[in-house]
This record gives C-alpha cells, sequence and structure tokens, in this order.
C-alpha cells in the first residue's frame, strides 16, 4: 500500500506495522488550526494531499510564515523524541487529506526502533532546511524573489498549476502588507508568469517562474533531496 506520504512510505515494514493500527486518515479544512505555540502536541499529522503552515506569532499579532509541510514529511515527528510542547502556530496552508497519528504512539515505536528514529530525525531535519533557509532568503532576497519561491514549492507538493493561495496567506508567507501582495502578483501576471483571480493563483509559465524565484528554491529543494534520498547524492 502506498500511503502517499514520504515519511510513511520509506518505513521499513516492521515499523510501519507497529504505526498502522494507530493511523487515521482526515479531512483537513483551509485556515484550520492544529496546534498553537505553548500547548502539547497530541498528534503528529503528516499530509497526503494537503499543505501545513508553520507560523511564528509575535506580541502584537503579526505573524510570518517559516516553513510549510506537505506530503515530503510531517509535523510533530521531532517533538515525538523530545518536548511534546509546541512552540509554533500550525494551521493548515491548503486543504486536504493527512494522516494523524497520536505522538505518544510514534514515541512509543521510536523508543523500540532504532531505524524508526533515524527516518523521523531526517524528515524532522528536511523540514529545518526549508525553514534556515527561508530566514536567510527573508533577510536578502526580494518580495516577489520569496513568492516566487513559494508558488514553486506549493506547485511541487501539488503536483497542480492552480494554486488556492489566499491574498491574506500570502501576506504572511511573505511578511509584508495585502497591498504589496496585489502589487507583486499583478506585476507578474502582467508579464504572463501567474494569473490572480479570487484566492487562487495558476502557474503559466513554470520557466519564467523559476528564473523569478531566487537561489533558496534549488538550495531547499538540494538539502531535501539530500537528507530524504541519501543514496542519491554525487
Amino acid at each position: 500500500m502506498a500511503w502517499s506520504n514520504h515519511f510513511l512510505d520509506s518505513l521499513e515494514p516492521g515499523d510501519l506495522a507497529a504505526l498502522r493500527p494507530h493511523l487515521a486518515e482526515v479531512a483537513l479544512q483551509r485556515n484550520e488550526l492544529l496546534d498553537e505555540a505553548g500547548k502539547t502536541i497530541v498528534d503528529v499529522y503528516l499530509p497526503i494531499d494537503c499543505i501545513l503552515s508553520i507560523v511564528t506569532v509575535m506580541r502584537d499579532g503579526a505573524q510570518v510564515e517559516s516553513r510549510t509541510i506537505g506530503r515530503e514529511s510531517g509535523y510533530g515527528l521531532l517533538h515525538a523524541l523530545g518536548s511534546p510542547i509546541s512552540y509554533e502556530r500550525m494551521i493548515v496552508q491548503v486543504s486536504g487529506r493527512a494522516w494523524r497519528l497520536p505522538l505518544e504512539r510514534l514515541r512509543e515505536a521510536a523508543e523500540a526502533s532504532p531505524k524508526l528514529t533515524r527516518c523521523i530525525v531526517h524528515h524532522a531535519q528536511a523540514t529545518i532546511i526549508q525553514s534556515a533557509q527561508s530566514t536567510a532568503c527573508n533577510s536578502l532576497h526580494s518580495a516577489e524573489q520569496r513568492l516566487a519561491r513559494w508558488l514553486l514549492l506549493t506547485q511541487d507538493r501539488l503536483a497542480s498549476d492552480l494554486l488556492p493561495l489566499t491574498q491574506e496567506h500570502l501576506s504572511i508567507m511573505l511578511g509584508v502588507q495585502r497591498t504589496t501582495v496585489t502589487a507583486i502578483a499583478s506585476e507578474m501576471q502582467a508579464r504572463g508568469v501567474i494569473s490572480y483571480v479570487r484566492g487562487k493563483i495558476t502557474v503559466e509559465d513554470r520557466t519564467a517562474l523559476e528564473r523569478t524565484s531566487c537561489e533558496c528554491y534549488e538550495a531547499i529543494q538540494r538539502g531535501t533531496e539530500h537528507m530524504l534520498h541519501p543514496h542519491r547524492r554525487r
């Protein structure tokens, strides 16, 4: 059985057998709040065709997205090996399906299996690579370059040219005002890179979008590939 989630699909049969009775497929809705900073994480979420958004919230309510998680990994993996306390807000960026797994069941299985523990670490590190690269990108690159990077990552995860991203979420992703998002999207639309209507972006020219993005998209993809597929390293 293919689980449509890289973490689950990469597990050894024995490790998967230990987790399988506890896995439940759930439907997640856009903007659904799954975890909040300071709260104890109860469940691990492993996306199938949804995308999760990890957001840091400031005291004044300002928000910035540090990373997104799709079917390549999951949220709560590393917490199963350490503290279960969340230090971020997790919401659903793109609605869809995910596997939900009680964190304690994953912790118990990991304690009994060094191979499962290594798999958890590798997939958790893959998301940390994105977060670290995004930190540098947010400081050094333009809002247009950052938007192109996020759109490319989202398109990769959904395997679709149609990306259901609202203007509100785009502003959180980029850490800018909605008016800035509107201006950037309009300019990219005028160049024929994307089309943007009612909270839905269509990638019209993938090659142009890649040219618009900065080096960070390639760095994230390369780092994730090396972390999850070490045998493919050159």
